[in-house]
């Protein structure tokens, strides 16, 4: 199994999340390891030692470094915690911190977080009672917005300084968003401005006081991940501890299902909001839920209700959820009459989460005057499941036979937002375009190297094939992108190079020697997503920290961004095995260096005249220089200037990107038949044309430009140009062809 190589970006995420939340907090709820939480940290601390590619002992773990990352993980700002602070856990803690590990004792980590909330607690008071001052919205000084890099403060008086920083930052931002918003020139002795101030610090007020009940419903499962997740990431980049919440999440994100009513919810000033009801479901099957109605209590069955006005909204979800085939109530205000209620029944059921599947187009373009079809498949994950639910290589190959029945001239695998999933699905979906061969090698911990071939002779699309990368495309993509390459069946265009993650992970549950105490927990369990292999393309290569090189690269802002492998801690290096000896078919299509060179070529010339090209040469150079800024005045006169002449630069290029539209493609979407029979179901349920929901015929222009996909196409028509000329006839191309 290969993990989505952009998950460490989800813990990231949580981990700014948890930094912000914690600023309020209770001092009187500290929070305490349990005793199932001792058995989880044993048990990784072993499978960690007996079955990372590392082969680490945790002996061998920097205690001082693991100190400071987790120090870092809850206060990456440097905004609460002083030198004197830091020192103290180190003198506490470095010496037996490995100790306490191997023997499940999570309460050094607990410490620290408790130690974090008592201080966030009372530099949030004091915050508070600052924003209630009248700001100084005029100064000449200037506010660093990352101090990720700053030492820590000498005291916790000189943090006072900076706070008030941060505030007359916080109050110019909520300034300006008014003024964006209600004026078109600023004028600094404007009658409104006193009504902004007002606002902006109602604003504040509020946005700080939802961050306290936020930390009061963190929980010691939360302290708990992100203390051990910093110790995996000490091995590599992809081992991730994940509680039991986040284990559920995953699951359901790689099964593309889950069973519940069918809603997606909200939480808005402590209301539960219904944003959308999911196409097909429960919820939207009963005609008694709309978006924007708000859930009031939750009951089981014929139980009692239970009140969520107020709870956090993850518990308020797993109140909803339960088994499938049982009866959920819900007390709501209904939307269209917010003074009523009305209690409304549902039986929970499976649902299909369609719009995280396979997708395909058909893009019309012209060649010498004549109309030529092509597909584009965009697949978001190499996703799976064992329980008869939707599978990544099924999906696409049905796809392609749809295509297919639109005569399609070539294929355009579309992998740049696709960041992994399951290495099964990676191999029969490469066999879909290769008659046999070799896959991916992969490599265990003893050294020992397994071969993963397709022996199937059968190919589902035996034409010109096209594969679109980015900087995102990780782990599994690459495979499929790489050994696509490898077997010269498909020319790879899009970023300079993928991600570089030539890592495999196994999941393993966390309960295995304890079941007693996890089933306590129905069956939830917590698990560890672990290193266990690295994998190797067909050529011997692998894309570990390199990624898979584009044959032709677009140029690209991703090429400036930190997301790729070698931009992670820890990450595993890049080394080389023998390349795999196989012999290509005569019957499989094959692409030639010469041709790719040519194409190459042609792609340079097109871009040096190309208003397109020449609009994301300029957005490049915008997007690196608002990146590079890290230090704002706090001057609001100045603040408003430097806001309008962005407006003007980014008014500019958003009207030049939109000029760019009518050089795209029409196209056609084509659905699954999952999501097809879901829409009509959907519209059934709400009353409306059953029929309307079958696959529109008609070709029409995107709303939106996506360039990279627009310039695979110009290059896709190159090809056909280049290989097949006006006079051989296009329609030809899906029997065996000699290039």
């Amino acid at each position: 199994m290969i993990i989505n190589t952009l998950s460490h970006m989800k813990f990231c995420f949580l981990c700014v999340l948890f930094t912000t939340s914690i600023l309020i907090s209770s001092d009187k709820a500290q929070l305490f390891p349990s005793a199932l939480m001792k058995h989880e940290t044993q048990w990784l601390m072993k499978v960690l030692e007996q079955a990372h590619y590392n082969k680490v002992s945790i002996e061998d773990l920097n205690s001082t470094d693991f100190i400071n990352k987790f120090l870092g993980k809850l206060d990456k700002q440097k905004l609460y915690f002083t030198n004197d602070d830091v020192n103290e856990f180190h003198k506490k803690y470095s010496k037996t911190i490995k100790t306490h590990l191997q023997q499940g004792n999570l309460l050094p980590g607990f410490e620290i977080y408790n130690s974090y909330k008592t201080k966030a607690i009372s530099r949030l008071s004091w915050v508070l009672k600052e924003i209630e001052k009248k700001p100084t919205l005029f100064s000449d000084q200037n506010y660093t917005a990352d101090r990720g890099a700053s030492t820590w403060a000498s005291s916790k008086e000189s943090l006072d300084p900076i706070w008030n920083k941060l505030i007359q930052s916080e109050y110019i931002k909520e300034v300006m968003q008014q003024i964006d918003t209600n004026v078109s020139v600023f004028d600094s002795e404007s009658k409104e401005l006193p009504n902004y101030i007002d606002n902006a610090r109602q604003n504040l007020t509020k946005s700080y006081s939802r961050w306290i009940k936020n930390i009061e419903e963190f929980e010691p499962s939360d302290v708990q991940e992100i203390y051990l997740t910093t110790l995996t990431h000490m091995f590599d980049p992809h081992t991730v501890f994940m509680n039991m919440k986040e284990k559920e999440k995953f699951d359901q994100a790689m099964n593309n299902e889950f069973v519940g009513i069918g809603a997606r919810l909200q939480d808005e000033d402590g209301l539960c909001t219904i944003k959308e009801l999911l196409p097909g479901g429960p919820a939207e099957a009963s005609r008694d839920l709309e978006p924007n109605d708000v859930i009031l209590k939750v009951a089981q069955a014929e139980g009692e209700f239970v009140d969520v006005v107020d709870m956090k909204l993850t518990k308020i979800v797993e109140l909803i959820k339960g088994p499938q085939n049982t009866l959920v109530r819900l007390e709501i205000r209904p939307i269209k009459d917010p003074s009523s209620t009305k209690e409304v029944r549902i039986i929970r059921d499976k649902i299909k989460l369609t719009e995280n599947l396979a997708k395909a187009s058909i893009k019309q373009v012209e060649i010498k005057g004549e109309t030529a079809n092509i597909g584009i498949i965009e697949l978001p994950s190499f996703y799976g499941s064992s329980g008869g639910g939707p599978k990544a290589t099924d999906d696409v190959e049905e796809l392609i036979n749809k295509l297919k029945t639109y005569d399609i001239e070539a294929i355009v695998l579309d992998l740049r937002r696709n960041g992994g999933g399951y290495l099964s699905e990676a191999v029969n979906l490469t066999g879909l375009f290769i008659s046999r061969g070799p896959v991916v090698q992969v490599k265990n911990t003893d050294g020992k190297i397994r071969k993963k071939f397709d022996f199937n002779p059968k190919i589902s699309w035996n034409g010109p094939l096209f594969t679109l990368v980015s900087r995102y495309s990780a782990s599994a993509s690459e495979i499929v992108a790489g050994a696509l390459q490898d077997h010269k069946r498909a020319i790879i265009i899009g970023d300079e190079s993928t991600h570089g993650k030539g890592t495999v992970q196994s999941m393993i549950q966390m309960n295995l020697p304890f079941n007693l105490l996890a089933n306590r927990n129905n069956g939830k369990t917590s698990a560890a997503k672990i290193t266990i292999q690295k994998y190797y393309l067909p050529s011997g290569k692998s894309t570990q920290i390199n990624g898979v090189s584009s044959d032709i690269s677009i140029p690209s802002i991703n090429m400036s961004l930190p997301i790729g492998e070698s931009d992670l801690e820890n990450a595993l290096p890049n080394d080389s095995i023998v390349a795999v000896n196989f012999r290509k078919t005569d019957e499989q299509y094959l692409v030639e260096d010469n041709t790719i060179s040519t194409l190459s070529e042609n792609a340079k010339k097109r871009r040096i005249q190309s208003d397109v090209f020449n609009y994301l040469k300029r957005n490049i150079e915008f997007f690196k220089k608002r990146r590079e800024q890290k230090t704002f005045s706090l001057n609001l006169t100045k603040r408003i200037q430097y806001r309008n002449d962005e407006r003007q630069i980014t008014e500019k290029l958003n009207t030049d990107r939109d000029n760019l539209a009518k050089l795209s493609y029409t196209q056609k979407n084509i659905r699954l038949d999952i999501v097809d029979n879901q829409l009509f179901e959907s519209r059934k349920a709400r009353g409306l044309d059953e029929d309307a929901s079958s696959n529109s015929k008609e070709f029409i222009k995107p709303l939106d430009f996506d360039l990279p996909l627009n310039e695979t196409l110009n290059i896709v028509k190159d090809y056909l140009l280049l290989k097949f000329p006006k006079e051989a006839a296009l329609n030809q191309l899906d029997k065996p062809q000699e290039i």
